[in-house]
C-alpha cells in the first residue's frame, strides 16, 4: 500500500523539492520508502508501505531503458499467475513484487490489461516517449485517485485530496452542489469533490492524459465486465460461494509483513476470520474493539466467535481485543485533514481505532466490507420493497399526512424513524425515494441554514437498471455508497495508521459471481445474507447468522449534549461561519439549541457541519 502523486505543468515544472514535499504529505500512506521522478515539466512521487519483496519493490520503477515509469498504489493478487504467463511469453524479472509484474503488463497491453488484474490499485503509468500518462483506478474502488485538468494542459493527480492541492494550478472553487451532496449524504460521490473542477476517478476507469497536445480521455475498463444472471441451484450456489470465497482469502493472506484480521461480533467478519483460520500458516492475529457503552459494545460477541473459530485453525489463534474511547474530540481535526474533503460518517473513530490497534501488531489486515452490497445486508432493502408495494395502494398525501401525526424528534428514536418511513412514502419515483432514504435529513433542515444549497438538493435519478428493486438498490450502493462512504472511510483511517486493509468480498470473481445470484438467494422474508449463513454454517458459531446487525455507530447525539457540548457550540458558530460564508449563524445557533434543549435529535447535520468546520479553507 502506498500513496503516489504527480503533477504536469509546463509553467511551472516540478522540481525535486517540490516532490519531495508531495512526498511528505503521504508520509502515513508509505512510511517505509519514497522516490520521485521527473521529465521535464512531469513529476511523478511516491511513498511506500512494504508488504511484497520488502527489497525490491522500490518505487517508481522503470523499464525498457527508462521509457516506461510506474507508480502503483495497491496490490495485484493474481501476480504469479499473471508473472508466469510473462515468463513464458519471453519476459525476465528482476524482482520478486506485484508491482513490476504489472509494469511488464502495461508495457504489453497498456490499458487492456486491466480487466485481468484480480486486486485492488490506483496507479500512473508514463511512457517517455510517446508522451503519455495512464492513470487507472481498480473496479470497485478501494484505492482513491484524485485529479483536475485545467484547459490550459496543466493536469495533476494524488492519492490524497490534499496533497493535490498543493499542486500549482489546482482549482479552489468551492462547488454548491458537491456541498449539497455533502450534508445530505455525509460525503461525496465520485467524480464530484467539494472543489469545482477536482474530480475523484470513478471506480473501474482509466485516463489517458498526453503531455504535448493536453488532451485527455477517458477509459470505461469496467463495462467489459459482463454480469448475466445464474441458473444455478441453491445448494450448489452455497458451494461455489464458499470456494469462491476461500479462494479470495487464501489470495490476500499473501504478504512478506505480519498479517491478521479485523473481526467484530457479526457474519461478515466472521467467514473471513473462518477461511483465514483454516488457510493461514500461523497463528491467526484477530483485532476488535469494545466500547464502554453497552448499546454500541460488541466485544463479547467478539469474543464467543473468536473462541468457536480457535476450534478451527490449525495453527491456533490469538484474539486481540482492546476497549476505545471514541469520544476523543482532538482526533476529528486530524481526520477532517487526512480525508482532506468534508466527509461525516461517525465510524470513522472507532474505524480509525481498530486501525491503530491492528497496526500495533501487523501491518496488513482483511476486512468483510462488501459484503452488505453484495449479498444483500442492508435493512433498507426490504423496506424500499415494502413502500413500493404498499405505495400503490396509497396516495403521497396520505404519507405526508400520517407523519405529520408524529413528533419530530429525529430519525434516531422509533418515532423518528417510523416519521422517516411515511414521509418516504409520499416521494415520487424509486431513484429519489432511495435518495431521500439515505439523505439522514430533509431539505427543509438545510434551507434555513444555507439558502443557496436548496436548488441542488432537489436533483432526481435513475437507478441502474436490474431485474428487481432491491437487486438494483445493490448495484446502487455498489457504484456510490460503497466506495463513496465505505471504502473512502477505510482506506483513509487505516492508511492514517499505516495499515493496509484487504477486502476478500470484494474479489472480482467473488463479486460477479454474487451479482449473477437471483435476489431470493440472498434476502428471505425478514432473512438477510441468506446464502452467506448458508454456505458457511459448519464454521460459524450458532445463531452468527441471525445477529442483528450493529455495524460500528457511536453516539454522537448523546456526545453533543454532553462531552462534546461547548466545543460543538465553539467550532460551529465561532469557527465555521467564518470560513463558509453562505452558512447563517442564527440558524446554527438555533440548530444547536434545537439539539441540546428542545427535545430534537439533530445530531447527523450537526456533525457533517462539525466536520466541515475542521475542513476550514483547505477545503
Amino acid at each position: 500500500m502506498c500513496g503516489i502523486a504527480g503533477c504536469f505543468n509546463p509553467r511551472t515544472p516540478p522540481d525535486e523539492v517540490f516532490l519531495q514535499g508531495l512526498c511528505g504529505t503521504m508520509r502515513q500512506r508509505g512510511p517505509d520508502a519514497h522516490g520521485t521522478y521527473a521529465d521535464g515539466a512531469l513529476g511523478l512521487a511516491h511513498t511506500r508501505l512494504s508488504v511484497i519483496d520488502l527489497d525490491g519493490g522500490a518505487q517508481p520503477m522503470h523499464g525498457v531503458e527508462g521509457r516506461y515509469t510506474l507508480v502503483f498504489n495497491g496490490e495485484i493478487f493474481n501476480f504469479r499467475e499473471l508473472r508466469s504467463e510473462l515468463e513464458q511469453a519471453g519476459e525476465a524479472f528482476r524482482t520478486k513484487s506485484d508491482t513490476e509484474v504489472l509494469l511488464k503488463l502495461l508495457i504489453r497491453e497498456g490499458s487492456d490489461c486491466l480487466p485481468h488484474l484480480n486486486g485492488f490499485f490506483a496507479f500512473a503509468f508514463y511512457d517517455a516517449a510517446e508522451k503519455t500518462l495512464l492513470l487507472a483506478r481498480d473496479y470497485h474502488g478501494v484505492k482513491p485517485l484524485y485529479y483536475f485538468h485545467l484547459p490550459t494542459g496543466e493536469f495533476g493527480f494524488a492519492s490524497r485530496f490534499s496533497t493535490l492541492t498543493l499542486c500549482p494550478g489546482c482549482p479552489e472553487k468551492i462547488s454548491l452542489s458537491a456541498l449539497a451532496d455533502y450534508l445530505a449524504f455525509q460525503y461525496i460521490p465520485a467524480p464530484d469533490t467539494i472543489r469545482e473542477g477536482v474530480k475523484k476517478m470513478r471506480p473501474g476507469t482509466a485516463i489517458e492524459f498526453q503531455l504535448e497536445t493536453g488532451e485527455m480521455r477517458e477509459i470505461d475498463w469496467g463495462s467489459q465486465v459482463r454480469i448475466k444472471q445464474e441458473t444455478i441451484n441453491y445448494e450448489d450456489a452455497c458451494v461455489y460461494v464458499h470456494s469462491l470465497l476461500s479462494g479470495a482469502v487464501k489470495r490476500r493472506l499473501i504478504a512478506d509483513v505480519p498479517l491478521g484480521v479485523f473481526l467484530s461480533g457479526g457474519l461478515d467478519s466472521a467467514v473471513v476470520a473462518a477461511l483465514a483460520a483454516r488457510h493461514s500458516t500461523a497463528p491467526l492475529e484477530c483485532f476488535s474493539i469494545g466500547f464502554d457503552d453497552p448499546r454500541y459494545d460488541e466485544s463479547a460477541d467478539c469474543k464467543a466467535t473468536a473462541a468457536h473459530l480457535a476450534t478451527l485453525a490449525p495453527h491456533g489463534l490469538h484474539h486481540h481485543i482492546k476497549t476505545v474511547q471514541p469520544q476523543d474530540f482532538d482526533l476529528l481535526p486530524k481526520l477532517a485533514a487526512e480525508f482532506g474533503e468534508p466527509y461525516a460518517d461517525a465510524s470513522m473513530l472507532p474505524s480509525y481505532f481498530l486501525a491503530a490497534f491492528a497496526r500495533e501488531h501487523v501491518t496488513v489486515a482483511l476486512s468483510g466490507d462488501g459484503a452488505d452490497e453484495l449479498f444483500g445486508g442492508y435493512e433498507r432493502y426490504r423496506a424500499m420493497a415494502v413502500l413500493q408495494n404498499l405505495r400503490a395502494f396509497s396516495p403521497g398525501f396520505l404519507w405526508n399526512a400520517a407523519a405529520a401525526c408524529l413528533p419530530d424528534s429525529g430519525e434516531r428514536s422509533k418515532a423518528g424513524r417510523l416519521k422517516r418511513f411515511l414521509r418516504l412514502g409520499a416521494v415520487s419515483g424509486t431513484g429519489a425515494r432511495y435518495d431521500a432514504l439515505m439523505s439522514h435529513f430533509a431539505v427543509d433542515s438545510i434551507g434555513p441554514i444555507a439558502p443557496g444549497l436548496r436548488q441542488y438538493l432537489n436533483t432526481k435519478r435513475a437507478l441502474p437498471d436490474a431485474a428487481s428493486l432491491m437487486a438494483s438498490l445493490m448495484e446502487d450502493d455498489l457504484r456510490r455508497y460503497l466506495p463513496g462512504d465505505v471504502l473512502t472511510k477505510v482506506d483513509v483511517c487505516s492508511m492514517a495508521a499505516s495499515l493496509e486493509v484487504r477486502n476478500p468480498f470484494l474479489d472480482p470473481e467473488v463479486s460477479k459471481f454474487a451479482r449473477s445470484l437471483p435476489v431470493e438467494f440472498k434476502i428471505q422474508g425478514g432473512r438477510r445474507k441468506r446464502i452467506l449463513g448458508d454456505a458457511f454454517r459448519r464454521e460459524l458459531p450458532p445463531g452468527l447468522a441471525a445477529r442483528r446487525k450493529r455495524g460500528f455507530g457511536v453516539p454522537v447525539a448523546a456526545w453533543f449534549r454532553t462531552v462534546w457540548r461547548d466545543r460543538l457550540r465553539t467550532a460551529l458558530l465561532d469557527e465555521l461561519p467564518h470560513h463558509w460564508e453562505m452558512l447563517d449563524r442564527a440558524a446554527l445557533e438555533r440548530l444547536i439549541k434545537e439539539h441540546q434543549t428542545g427535545g430534537k435529535d439533530r445530531s447527523y447535520l450537526l456533525f457533517s457541519l462539525l466536520m466541515l468546520s475542521f475542513q476550514g479553507k483547505n477545503a
